[in-house]
């Protein structure tokens, strides 16, 4: 059986809205130049240059740099290479990004993710 498998879909939607939105950027560890754990982000450095970017290995500073980024209108698509890491970013996830709105009535539009 052929079909699109799920990091297609992944690829093929994070194309999309980098080819539709220059607000849009892709962050996270080892996916510019290596195009990800799972690669998910193969060749979209070059496809999009100045748009994928590596990250340190600090997933807190991850999601911070993200909610930062939406506060300033960009569009920031995060990358986290396994889910176990993300408890590593639940106080920007919980403290920041799921608080501002309340606090400020301003949304944070961010998209974090992590491959199959």
């Amino acid at each position: 059986m052929n079909g699109v498998t799920y990091i297609d879909a992944i690829r093929e939607a994070q194309e999309t809205l980098l080819r539709e939105d220059p607000r849009v950027f892709l962050y996270g560890q080892d996916i510019a130049g290596f195009g990800g754990a799972f690669k998910a982000t193969k060749g979209m450095a070059e496809a999009f240059p100045g748009r994928v970017f590596d990250s340190p290995i600090s997933e807190d500073a991850m999601i911070g740099l993200a909610v930062g980024a939406a506060i300033e209108g960009m569009r920031p698509i995060i990358e986290m290479q396994f889910a176990d890491f993300s408890s590593i970013a639940f106080n920007q996830i919980v403290n920041q990004a799921a608080t501002h709105f309340y606090r400020t009535g301003m949304p944070i539009p961010i998209t974090a993710g992590q491959p199959p």
